[in-house]
């Protein structure tokens, strides 16, 4: 019977991926779960602790050259500003492009973990104003797939990416109006895309 091991090492803020040249090797991260003992695994055996290992024993650092591994696509990420549509100049278009300018750059620069629940966000704020004619739709939306490029969420996750696209389109337009503008980073908060938990990081994001 193949054994399986599983190491519990210090939380890095990567979420889910698969190292880099190591097709054996499981690691879960920001948004996903591992198991402990006493739990059971599928074949009915039960995860135990190695020796003069246990749930107190402090979480050592993850090694670098392993680190190095799981880092990859998010150092090749594109950089740069994102292209804006251009509008006509006038008090509300300008508000509407410096909000547009705002809620792509936090789609383009969220960290793994919350990339998904920024895009919903920024979606439904967007459609907002395109609700009430301050923006184009075709526009936004090539834009907010642009900064889903640009963190990495369209490339690793195609379809969930246009499925938040399309809920965050749909609450945005049934409420038209400005988005509340915090004074501070928003902070992740309820939505329809809750948002998964994160011990040791199963599921695909929360990407």
């Amino acid at each position: 019977m193949t054994t399986q091991r599983s190491i519990y090492l210090a939380p890095t803020g990567l979420g889910n991926v698969c190292p880099n040249d190591l097709e054996h090797v499981d690691w879960r991260g920001h948004g996903g779960y591992v198991v402990a003992p006493p739990s059971r695994h599928p074949s009915g055996h039960p995860y135990r602790w190695v020796d003069g290992r246990d749930l107190d024993d402090p979480l050592v650092d993850v090694p670098s050259v392993l680190l190095e591994r799981l880092q990859p696509r998010q150092l090749q990420r594109p950089t740069g500003p994102i292209q804006l549509p251009a509008t006509a100049d006038g008090p509300g278009d300008r508000y509407a492009q410096a909000a547009m300018a705002t809620e792509l750059d936090r789609v383009a620069t969220a960290p793994v973990g919350q990339r998904n629940r920024q895009l919903w966000e920024s979606t439904r704020n967007l459609y907002n104003l395109v609700a009430t004619g301050a923006l184009d739709p075709h526009q936004v939306d090539q834009a907010l797939l642009a900064a889903a490029e640009r963190c990495g969420l369209l490339k690793e996750e195609p379809r969930q990416t246009h499925r938040t696209l399309a809920s965050g389109r749909q609450v945005g337009l049934a409420h038209p109006g400005r988005p509340r503008q915090p004074s501070r980073p928003e902070r992740p908060h309820a939505s329809p895309i809750p948002p998964a938990r994160a011990v040791g990081e199963r599921t695909k994001e929360g990407r």
